[in-house]
């Protein structure tokens, strides 16, 4: 194992931890500021975040199932034709709604680290993308928006009006 992939799997390793943390101080310090209607758009963004982190890796293997299955095709289809990142955008979602769901500073520095490390990972494969897919990967960009879903939908809906 070289040190790249050492560097991923500490990665990993330290991110899923690091989620781990999240889900237990959510757990245990719940609605610590005690405000309900921030609680509650917490749990919508919570239920947002999770069908949408479905529905992405659903279209990953739809997208993949349409392509060759001998190599590794870049998907553009479903949720990927809006967002470049949306299994990234379904975390984010999750991230941030469990730290409005506790309410609590833990939470919020907990969920701050998460998401620079997955905006890290984002930039990271998306300089293995370019390495993979090259031109294509390029013009992928242009098209679609990282992580920015309305602009992606707003794009998209140009896109199909011939704008």
């Amino acid at each position: 194992m070289d040190n790249k992939n050492i560097g991923h799997l500490i990665g990993h390793t330290v991110y899923v931890c690091l989620y781990g943390v999240l889900i237990i101080s959510t757990v245990f310090l719940y609605n610590s500021a005690n405000l309900a209607k921030l609680l509650y758009a917490g749990w919508v963004i919570l239920a947002f975040g999770i069908i949408f982190l479905l529905w992405s890796s659903k279209s990953r293997k739809e997208g993949h199932i349409e392509e060759d299955v001998r190599r590794e095709a870049l998907v553009e289809s479903g949720m990927y034709a809006f967002v470049r990142h949306p299994e990234f955008l379904g975390h984010i979602l999750i991230i941030f709604a469990l730290i409005i769901i506790s309410q609590h500073w833990i939470s919020l520095i907990v969920g701050a680290i998460l998401v620079a490390l997955l905006c890290l990972a984002m930039i990271e494969e998306e300089k293995r993308n370019i390495e993979k897919f090259g031109d294509a990967y390029r013009e992928y960009m242009k098209r679609v928006p990282r992580i920015n879903l309305i602009a992606g939908i707003m794009r998209k809906y140009k896109w199909r009006k011939g704008g």
